[in-house]
């Protein structure tokens, strides 16, 4: 498989997605993207989901925040970037599970798969919050938008995903995101 290609084509498919929505939705303040709803089954592994929200659909109730809880964002799921991945999805699993001839080997190669996923995922989201923090995605991107992996389906992986797609100084320039890290880490 080559990564570098399929993580250059989702930066490029999501960076486009993102500043269709940006110059969609001006008076909005957008602040962070994130990939979640990864998805694999025994037989094929699926694009996940590319999700955004702004400052003003983050919600406050009962001592939970929407803010890094993409299922609850405005655009939970913007369709037109994972399916324009569908068909890199389909080579990957290809790739990876069409030479296996048994039950253990198809076991490890989807663990192989989701594996080298999960990295090349983290390596789109630093790439792509560098591009949006050098202004390359839309102007009216504040200066700390973040892209990121949030995935709480994947309970005790969840931080380790946000710590592979986030680089430290990024975590250390949104406060909100160090303590919901803090949060989901005790």
């Amino acid at each position: 498989m080559e990564w570098d290609a399929f993580e250059t084509a989702w930066h490029d498919i999501g960076c486009h997605t993102l500043a269709g929505l940006a110059a969609a939705h001006p008076g909005e303040r957008l602040y962070a993207a994130a990939f979640h709803l990864f998805y694999s089954d025994r037989g094929r592994i699926l694009p996940p989901a590319l999700a955004a929200n702004t400052e003003a659909a983050v919600d406050q109730r009962h001592g939970y925040s929407t803010r890094f809880a993409p299922p609850e964002w405005r655009w939970d799921v913007l369709d037109a970037a994972s399916e324009a991945m569908r068909p890199w999805y389909q080579r990957i699993t290809e790739e990876f599970l069409n030479p296996v001839s048994d039950a253990a080997e198809r076991d490890a190669a989807l663990d192989a798969l989701d594996a080298a996923h999960d990295a090349a995922m983290a390596r789109v989201c630093r790439a792509m919050t560098a591009t949006a923090r050098r202004g390359g995605i839309h102007r009216s991107l504040p200066p700390d938008f973040l892209v990121l992996i949030l995935e709480g389906q994947r309970g005790d992986e969840e931080a380790g995903l946000i710590r592979a797609s986030v680089e430290p100084q990024v975590l250390a320039s949104v406060p909100e995101l160090a303590d919901h890290l803090r949060e989901i880490e005790a």
